[in-house]
Parts: structure tokens; C-alpha cells; sequence
């Protein structure tokens, strides 16, 4: 009776789990190419901006082996939502050290109007979900609604640089 239930167990996860992720993504889809910690797939920064936001995310893991990706896309179809497609492409390209996990993704879409700042587990201590949250809504969006994606991406990123140092 116990093995018969365990069985039924195992058979029903393995079942939802791969449905699950068959909701989230087509077996034919491919995350974009990481080219660098700016990858601006939606074009919203001019390459000084871009450079700029490198150089600032180059010498923080420089100092501090904490790594911060900013990402702009179009969509994040086939996902369902922003969140689970910034967590999948933070793991799939690898942001953070390995078995430290202290990456940082902020994925937006100006298009999509969404923005996440994925936070790995490695700095969840330094910056909560609360605190990720506070830099999105006091920092961040205010300045896209003045049209000033380059100044709220900056001053969000010095702001998260700030919590996780």
C-alpha cells in the first residue's frame, strides 16, 4: 500500500512538472545571447549610455565579484510573465557566481511597460523583495514616466549597487 502511494506520488509529480514547464516555454525557443551586462535587445540607450552603464557595472564586480545585468526586451512570450522569464534567463545565463548566486537581473520592457529586479538567493539578506520593490517604485518609474529610461536604469542600479555592497 505505501510503495503504491509513493509510486502515485512520484508519478504525479513528474507529470505536473513537465507540464509546467511546457506552459512556459515552447521546446524551439532560445533565450537571446547574453552580449555583455547591458543587453539592451530593445534598443532604448545610445551607445554612450550603454558604455556608461557597462563601465559602472564592470567595476562593481570588479570590487565586489557581485554581478548586475541590465536587460530590455520586446516580450517575454512564450512565458506567461515577466517574473518567471527573468528568473529563467538570469539562470540560463548564469548571472552570479557559481554557488554564490549573488546576481542581480533588472529585465524591462518599455514596450511591454513591466520591469523585475531578479534578485539571486546569494543577496536576498542585502536586498529584499521590499527594498527591490521601494528602487522600482520611488526610483525607477517615476523617471520612465518622464520619458528618462537611461536616468531611472542609472539611478536604480546606483541605488541596488548600494544595498547590495
Amino acid at each position: 500500500m505505501k510503495i503504491r502511494f509513493l509510486l502515485f506520488g512520484l508519478l504525479l509529480f513528474f507529470v505536473t512538472h513537465k507540464s509546467f514547464g511546457q506552459l512556459k516555454k515552447s521546446p524551439d525557443f532560445e533565450f537571446p545571447q547574453n552580449v555583455g551586462y547591458v543587453n539592451d535587445f530593445e534598443e532604448v540607450f545610445t551607445p554612450k549610455q550603454k558604455e556608461d552603464l557597462e563601465e559602472t557595472l564592470i567595476n562593481l564586480e570588479k570590487e565586489t565579484f557581485i554581478e548586475i545585468t541590465v536587460v530590455s526586451i520586446t516580450s517575454y512570450a512564450p512565458y506567461d510573465n515577466l517574473f518567471d522569464y527573468s528568473l529563467d534567463l538570469s539562470n540560463h545565463w548564469g548571472i552570479g557566481k557559481k554557488g554564490k548566486n549573488n546576481g542581480v537581473s533588472l529585465v524591462f520592457g518599455m514596450k511591454i511597460k513591466e520591469i523585475r529586479i531578479q534578485v539571486g538567493n546569494g543577496l536576498e539578506d542585502k536586498l529584499t523583495d521590499d527594498e527591490a520593490k521601494e528602487i522600482l517604485d520611488q526610483i525607477i518609474i517615476p523617471e520612465f514616466k518622464k520619458g528618462e529610461v537611461y536616468l531611472g536604469i542609472k539611478k536604480g542600479l546606483m541605488a541596488i549597487i548600494k544595498e547590495v555592497e
